[in-house]
Parts: C-alpha cells; sequence; structure tokens
C-alpha cells in the first residue's frame, strides 16, 4: 500500500531583515503507483493544520497553503512549523512522495511523528536524514520516503506491528546569525553521537572575514574529534560554503570544543578572523552496516575442526578407496 503526496508549488520567500518566509502548497494528491490512495489533502479545511513558531507566523488555506512568518535578525535559531494529523499504518508499508518547490537561500524539513500499538508515541525521524535541513534549490524537486524505513532508522527498538504515523510538520527555518570578530564558532548538536560507523558529515555554512582568513571545520563529540574537513578560504562570489568531513581526515583539533556530553561543529581559523557566520546545514551519513567481529574458537570448538578435517581428508577418502577396491575384485 502506498500514499502519493503532492504538494505542488511551495514558494518561500527567506529573508532574515524585514522581510516575510512564505511556503506555497497548492494542489491535489494523484496515485501514480501501484495500490491505491489511502490519503488525500484538499488544502480547504484550515483547523487540520496548526502552525508552531518562535516567530510571527500566519497560515492560510484555500485549495493551497500559505506559510508566512517573518525572522528577524538574531543570534538563535529560528522555525515556524505547519503540522496536520494523519492515520497512517505502518502495517500497510506506505510511502509518500512529495513535489515542491523552495526558494535558494531558505533551509527547510519533513518530519513525522506516531503511536505505537499500545500508545507509546514515537518521532519517525533523525538528524542527518535526507529529509532535514535541506537548501531550498529554487527550482521544483521530488522528495520520496518510505514510512516504514523512516520509522525504523529513528527507532529500532520499538515495534512495527500496529504501529501508525499520527501527524506530518513540514518547517522552514532560519539559522543563528553570528558577527563581530572572532576566531572560533561552536555549534552545540545536541546529545553525543556515536563515532562507530561514522562515514562523511556535510555542514552548509555562510561565512565572512579577513582577507587572509582560512578556516577548518570539525565534527566532535565531546572532546574527541570524529570528522575533520578540508582548509577552506572564503570564496569571492558567495559566502556560501559546503564543507565535507570524514573521519579520514583527522590530523589536529581545534582550540576550542563544546559540552562533554554534546555533539557539536566547530569551525575553527587557521589563519585571520572570521567577521560573520551562520550554519545552515548538518548532514551525518553512517555506514549501512558494520563489519562483524572476528571471533575466536575456543579450544574445545579447535579440537572439534581437527576432528572432523581428520574425518574428511582422511578417513572417508580411504574408506571409499577401500570400497571400491571390493567392488573390482567381486566383478573379477
Amino acid at each position: 500500500m502506498r500514499v502519493r503526496l503532492r504538494l505542488y508549488p511551495i514558494l518561500v520567500i527567506l529573508v532574515l531583515t524585514l522581510a516575510i518566509p512564505t511556503i506555497f502548497l497548492r494542489g491535489t494528491f494523484q496515485q501514480k503507483t501501484v495500490g491505491p490512495t489511502i490519503w488525500a489533502e484538499s488544502f480547504n479545511n484550515l483547523t487540520a493544520w496548526s502552525l508552531s513558531s518562535n516567530a510571527p507566523g500566519v497560515v492560510q488555506l484555500n485549495n493551497s497553503l500559505v506559510l508566512s512568518v517573518a525572522f528577524p535578525l538574531k543570534s538563535v535559531s529560528q522555525a515556524v512549523t505547519a503540522s496536520r494529523t494523519l492515520n497512517l499504518s505502518l502495517d500497510k508499508n506506505p510511502a509518500i512522495t512529495l513535489t515542491l518547490a523552495v526558494t535558494s537561500g531558505a533551509s527547510y524539513g519533513i518530519r513525522f511523528y506516531g503511536l505505537t500499538s499500545n500508545g507509546t508515541s514515537f518521532a519517525a525521524w533523525r538528524e542527518g536524514s535526507f529529509l532535514q535541513h535541506r537548501r531550498g534549490l529554487g527550482t521544483q524537486e521530488t522528495i520520496s520516503a518510505n514510512l516504514v524505513s523512516e520509522f525504523l532508522l529513528a527507532n529500532p527498538k520499538l515495534p512495527l506491528v500496529g504501529s501508525r504515523i499520527t501527524k506530518l510538520s513540514l518547517y522552514i527555518e532560519a539559522a543563528p546569525l553570528i558577527s563581530g570578530n572572532f576566531t572560533a564558532v561552536v555549534a552545540d548538536l545536541g546529545p553525543t553521537i556515536q563515532s562507530q560507523g561514522l562515514f562523511q558529515v556535510f555542514v552548509g555554512l555562510d561565512i565572512k572575514g579577513s582577507t587572509d582568513l582560512s578556516y577548518v571545520p570539525y565534527f566532535i563529540s565531546g572532546a574527541s574529534v570524529l570528522a575533520q574537513g578540508f582548509t577552506y578560504v572564503p570564496k569571492i562570489a558567495t559566502t556560501y560554503e559546503l564543507a565535507l568531513l570524514q573521519p579520514s581526515f583527522v590530523n589536529s583539533s581545534p582550540l576550542f570544543v563544546g559540552k562533554p556530553s554534546s555533539s557539536s561543529i566547530v569551525v575553527s581559523a587557521r589563519t585571520g578572523e572570521m567577521t560573520f557566520f551562520r550554519l545552515n546545514s548538518v548532514s551525518i551519513r553512517f555506514l549501512s552496516s558494520l563489519s562483524a567481529p572476528i571471533q575466536t574458537l575456543s579450544p574445545s570448538s579447535y579440537q572439534l575442526l581437527l576432528f572432523y578435517y581428520f574425518i574428511f581428508l582422511f578417513v572417508a577418502p580411504t574408506g571409499m578407496i577401500v570400497l571400491l577396491v571390493k567392488v573390482f575384485r567381486d566383478e573379477e
């Protein structure tokens, strides 16, 4: 069973000073895959949608959804979220597809929430997912997600049978702005993230600085450097940089680190000073599976293995030869 969700053009105008960012949703749901449509949105029931924001926002519906919010300049993160209730059983293996257009420069994401069969609430999303902190492209794009996969990746210990998705949330966000003269920035990402299986970290940021500025980004858990990027210098045409961090690049550590119980992105100036910094996105990727540890044989297992080798390499061949000789003699 599959769900086909089409959210036609989403227009996000995100200007951080005296401007009004907007999400514009329009269209109906069409079924293009095998299986019937099990949910559709007509965008005409305003009470089905709720708005949460730490900035003034307005949501409007009329066969489309228009979400507007004013993001003033602040040194803390800001976001606005539009949510609506759902009732999608994960037993039916639903998949969802969104077709949308987001203005370049805005960050946005999609999140799902639900309940297990015994009423335990869960969040079917995780940091590092391709659905989170996406950068607007300014052109139409299509995003597909398997809701069962999103649930299992975020909640490997919760039961899948009987669980259902009960809420969908769409958000746009404004990263904190930092200005002044400084040599390092520490962005707290929350509780520590395990380093085992870490593959890559992508960090999207805007940065300005002195003419001699060069900087290195780090991904840190407590005081341990888990991944490091190249040495970057500001670009001439744009302030935006998408930095690649990998465990194999680690060869130094920054002067400043985050909280012992937190994971952090640290951007440290190697030369010069930073005068402007904004963190736009963080994408953390892990290896799909870890190599199984090599297990040593116990003495009893070793003796049993030798016994099997003796039987199959010596006793069995000898017995076959004796049997063949006896058969040929009987025929003579």
